[in-house]
C-alpha cells in the first residue's frame, strides 16, 4: 500500500510539472519560524525545488509529516512537516486552530531560498483534509492538495457545538456528530450529512483551490465515509466545471 501510495503521489506532482529524481540526497532541519512546529526535509539540488506542507489529522505530532517527509523528499520535492496539535506550545485539542498558522508555514517556505514558492503544495489526510482545503482556498499560493480520506465539510471540533477551526478571530462553521451509542461511528457521520440543512454553509469553497486536487478514499472506511465524502466533493467540482 505504501509503495502504491508513493507511486500516485509522484504521479499526481509529476503531472503538474515536476520533472522525476530517484533518490535524492536530503537534509532534515528543525524550523524556527514564529511559532510553528516542524522540519524542513530539503533535498539536495542545484535549482529550487518544488516542496509542500505535510501534516496529519486529529491525532497530532509529527507523524504524519514525518512520514511524508522521509518518503517523498528522496524524489526531489521538499516537505515542510508540520504540527499543529500535540507537541510543545501547540493545543492539545482540535479546537479553534487559527487557519493563520497554516498560513504562516507558507510565508515561512517564501523565506527559503532552496524552495520554489511558486510550487507550493499540501498534504493531509482525514480531519487535516479539512485545515488543507481552508488553507488552499484562502490562500492562492497553494498550487496543489493532495489528501487521503478526506471530507467534504467542516467538522466541530471535540468541544461541544464550537468550532475546531478559525480565521481572522472567527469560527468556521461545522457540522456537529450526533450521539448514537447504537449506531457505529460512520452512520453517525452519515446522519449528520443527511440532516444538515444548509450543507452550503459548511461545504468548502474548493472552486478557489489555484490547482489539482489528488483524493485517495476508503469505500470500506471505519472511521468516517471518506469515499461518498470524497463523491460528493467530485460532483462539486464537475457542477463548477473544476
Amino acid at each position: 500500500m505504501r509503495t502504491k501510495l508513493i507511486s500516485l503521489l509522484l504521479c499526481f506532482f509529476f503531472c503538474y510539472g515536476i520533472a522525476h529524481a530517484s533518490s535524492v540526497e536530503y537534509q532534515v532541519k528543525t524550523i524556527s519560524y514564529k511559532n510553528l512546529v516542524g522540519k524542513l526535509y530539503l533535498p539536495a539540488s542545484t535549482k529550487k525545488v518544488p516542496v509542500v506542507i505535510a501534516f496529519g489529522g486529529s491525532d497530532g505530532g509529527m507523524n504524519f509529516g514525518e512520514a511524508n517527509g522521509a518518503m517523498i523528499a528522496p524524489n526531489g520535492i521538499a516537505v515542510l512537516a508540520l504540527a499543529y496539535l500535540k507537541e510543545t506550545g501547540l493545543p492539545e485539542k482540535l479546537d479553534h486552530i487559527p487557519l493563520e498558522y497554516f498560513i504562516s508555514a507558507i510565508d515561512y517556505l517564501e523565506t527559503e531560498t532552496a524552495v520554489d514558492p511558486a510550487r507550493i503544495g499540501v498534504v493531509s489526510g482525514s480531519r487535516g483534509s479539512e485545515a488543507a482545503f481552508l488553507l488552499a482556498t484562502h490562500d492562492a499560493r497553494i498550487k496543489s492538495v493532495a489528501v487521503t480520506t478526506p471530507s467534504n465539510v467542516v467538522w466541530n471540533g471535540p468541544t461541544e457545538a464550537d468550532a475546531a477551526w478559525t480565521f481572522q478571530g472567527k469560527n468556521f462553521p461545522g457540522l456537529i456528530l450526533p450521539d448514537g451509542d447504537r449506531k457505529t461511528q460512520v452512520s453517525r457521520f452519515l446522519t449528520a450529512l443527511e440532516n444538515q440543512q444548509n450543507l452550503q454553509t459548511v461545504h468548502f469553497a474548493l472552486e478557489k483551490v489555484n490547482g489539482p486536487i489528488l483524493l485517495v478514499s476508503a469505500e470500506n472506511d471505519q472511521v468516517w465515509p471518506s469515499f461518498p465524502m470524497s463523491q460528493d466533493i467530485l460532483r462539486y467540482l464537475k457542477e463548477r466545471k473544476f
